[in-house]
């Protein structure tokens, strides 16, 4: 149902903008791209003239809402006039900036998916190249089976799809699913199987290679995320911990000589750290480490 709502309104905006699109092309050559490996199934033309809707609708709807609220607030004329299309205008723009860096988002997420499954996936093929399959019959049954994770199952049904319903032998498949993968290591996985089966080669000493290897490096990207999840949490204890107690002792002492520091109070002090300095320190922590370990993934 939510891909039926999805396509007919793509499909709307298509029918609407269709005469106009060509002249976007040469701008949107990255959108191109970044929608070829998000995984949406949309076509891009399609996508562009959807975005074009909806951020006309968005800057419509800001528009009247900012324009109700000036005439009721009993506003000057000049900002009655004014406000809407400045508010309009950002209503579009915001619009538009989601559609535009959506697919960007989807393509690293599924980046982050297809990195943290292939090893395993790669691993489950051996065993099926192994027990005597086919590359074809190999995808095929990565691609049915549910255990692997969606997006892994993806990839698979869509190799599938292309030698089933396209005519695509096993060669050309993934050298189209290797473009539209957003991931480097899945190309690179891709282009040592094609030139495998191209030469003739063993495939399961191949897969059961390349999965070896791909478990090794998993394995030293878990230490060390282990290693610096170890220094945040020593940041954590420094930051969070030590410093407020050396710093609510500080403020106690210097509160019973001199009543206040550079002026303000003890007790204003004190909120300050409670409110503003902990808050900030805990969300830089967080930041840290989620940068930390992100960087060790990719």
């Amino acid at each position: 149902m939510r891909r039926n709502l999805r396509s007919s309104f793509f499909g709307t905006s298509y029918l609407l903008f269709q005469p106009y699109l060509e002249m976007f092309d040469e701008y949107f050559v990255d959108l191109r791209n970044d929608l070829t490996r998000s995984g949406l199934r949309v076509n891009y033309r399609a996508y562009v003239a959807g975005a074009i809707l909806a951020s006309s609708i968005g800057a419509v709807v800001a528009a009247t809402a900012a324009f109700s609220y000036a005439f009721y607030s009993s506003l000057p004329v000049f900002i009655m006039a004014i406000l809407p299309i400045g508010t309009g205008l950002l209503g579009f723009a915001g619009n538009f900036a989601f559609f535009y860096f959506y697919p960007v988002y989807r393509a690293n997420s599924r980046k982050k998916s297809i990195d943290s499954k292939l090893p395993y996936w790669i691993a489950q093929m051996a065993v099926l190249a192994t027990a005597g399959d086919t590359p074809e019959e190999i995808f095929g049954a990565i691609a049915e089976e549910k255990d692997v994770g969606k997006v892994t199952r993806e990839e698979a049904t869509m190799i599938v799809r292309d030698m089933k319903l396209l005519g695509m032998d096993l060669t050309q498949a993934l050298e189209a699913e290797k473009k539209r993968s957003p991931s480097s290591i899945f190309a690179e996985f891709l282009d040592g199987f094609i030139a495998v089966s191209k030469s003739g080669a063993d495939v399961k000493t191949y897969l059961a290679r390349t999965a070896s290897s791909m478990l090794v490096d998993r394995r030293l990207k878990a230490r060390n995320i282990g290693e610096s999840v170890g220094v945040i949490a020593e940041l954590y204890t420094i930051l969070l911990v030590v410093t407020p107690l050396l710093l609510l002792v500080m403020f106690s002492v210097i509160g019973l000589v001199a009543g206040n520091i550079g002026g303000i109070s003890v007790l204003t002090l004190t909120y300050l750290m409670a409110y503003l300095l902990v808050p900030m320190a805990g969300a830089f922590t967080l930041i840290l480490a989620d940068r930390f370990v992100s960087s060790e993934l990719t």
